[in-house]
């Protein structure tokens, strides 16, 4: 049986076709995540149908690749919707070929419950790290829910000491917001700012040779340029899992975990499913309905409910 060649991505880029629809996806404003899954699930199938002109592929072919994906290479149902909606939006929205198949393709995706700490656990890993970067870093991530390139953004500017809320730019959402913060993190965060006084980041990143290059800490913090790396993050957020025994309990426990036990702990204390949503950048409820099924809660309760989370 004659198996089929992966058609060379230079040679994809070189069409017309091709190029005519990455021009489109990046009119849409998706983000740039989106449109490199996009255009690599169209690069995918193309090399699945190398002697076929991908324009003019009809609907039967598409759909038998998608069958491929589903029972051969047993794709997971999340990774499989990210095929589809590549791939309809390369056939349906740019080429305007509004098929059926797109109609008949129900795809159930998992939705595991989120992995949440309890405040008590939140507060023992805040207190095991031995670096006060990264406690300052973590705290901000479970006190703001806020994602880890959310957190690393953060710029001095950001944050409005008389709103009590910082601000953070345009991320997965494509959407700024504010978040609130509490005058006790506020009084922490300058605190933890006035020890490195960097004109530019919150959380400023040092690199691999400060240590033997003799520079203090405080000094190398002051001069850099680039932010604190995800990398570092990891590592130390690793070893105070470690530390602190939670390993034993917590499978990949990661900074994610720690913005889900926000959205949980929010709810908890009364903030609205709406006004969560607000917090955490979400564009609908769907995404928060999951932590809790709780009936609406007065907006007024909000600040209270902040108030609430772990401080270490």
């Amino acid at each position: 049986m004659h198996k089929k060649q992966k058609q060379p991505q230079q040679d994809l880029a070189s069409k017309n076709w091709y190029q005519d629809f990455t021009r489109f996806v990046q009119l849409k404003g998706l983000a740039e995540r989106s449109r490199l899954t996009y255009y690599g699930w169209v690069r995918q199938l193309a090399g699945h149908y190398p002697d076929q002109h991908l324009p003019e592929l009809p609907p039967e072919r598409v759909l038998d690749f998608l069958v491929h994906l589903q029972d051969e290479r047993k794709l997971r149902p999340s990774t499989l919707n990210q095929a589809v909606c590549g791939l309809r939006t390369f056939f349906r929205d740019h080429l305007g070929l509004d098929w059926d198949i797109w109609k008949k393709i129900h795809i159930k995706r998992d939705e595991p419950l989120p992995h949440v700490l309890t405040r008590d656990e939140v507060a023992r890993l805040l207190r095991t790290f031995r670096d006060g970067r990264y406690r300052a870093f973590c705290t901000v991530v479970y006190q703001c829910g806020l994602r880890l390139n959310e957190a690393l953004s953060i710029k001095p500017k950001h944050i409005n000491g008389e709103r009590l809320v910082i601000y953070i730019p345009k991320s997965k959402n494509r959407k700024a917001r504010e978040v609130p913060i509490t005058p006790r993190l506020l009084v922490r965060l300058r605190k933890f700012y006035a020890s490195h006084k960097n004109p530019e980041w919150l959380f400023p990143g040092v690199g691999r040779g400060w240590k033997g290059s003799g520079i203090p800490l405080r000094q190398a913090l002051h001069r850099s340029s680039h932010p604190m790396s995800k990398s570092t993050v990891w590592q130390a957020i690793k070893a105070a899992v470690a530390e602190s025994g939670l390993s034993r309990t917590h499978d990949h426990l990661c900074t994610h975990t720690l913005r889900h036990s926000y959205a949980t702990h929010m709810l908890e204390g009364g903030a609205s499913v709406r006004q969560v949503a607000a917090y955490l950048g979400h564009s609908t409820l769907k995404e928060v309905i999951r932590y809790l099924h709780l009936t609406e809660i007065s907006e007024a309760r909000g600040r209270d409910a902040l108030a609430t989370l772990a401080d270490c």
